[in-house]
């Protein structure tokens, strides 16, 4: 009895510390053909860019939003408003703001 409650509690012990994912697949990396596809530059500066997309998320974009911002003086990139736009386009408006900043008004 003693033998099979250890050997249980091994087997326990032991699948609850391994990882049914692979590293690899917990890191994001975004399809830049997919994006160029289906998202255009409306608008940029150095203090913000916005996109127009159609048939993609919105999380897809913020990576090359805050790449954008990145190369802009090590900003980060913030999602400023989504709207609507014809032709069941939306824009979104991304603010490059240095990190340390409250807020970015």
């Amino acid at each position: 009895m003693k033998l099979r409650l250890f050997a249980l509690l091994t087997v326990a012990v032991l699948s609850a510390c391994t990882n049914s994912y692979p590293e690899e697949e917990l890191v994001f990396n975004p399809d830049y053909n997919r994006i160029a596809r289906n998202v255009t530059v409306v608008s940029k500066s150095p203090k913000y860019v916005t996109y127009e997309y159609k048939n993609i998320r919105v999380d897809e974009i913020a990576a090359v939003a805050a790449q954008y911002c990145y190369d802009r003086g090590q900003k980060q990139a913030s999602l400023y408003e989504i709207t609507l736009h014809r032709n069941n386009s939306r824009r979104a408006t991304f603010v490059c703001r240095k990190v340390s900043e409250g807020s970015f008004r």
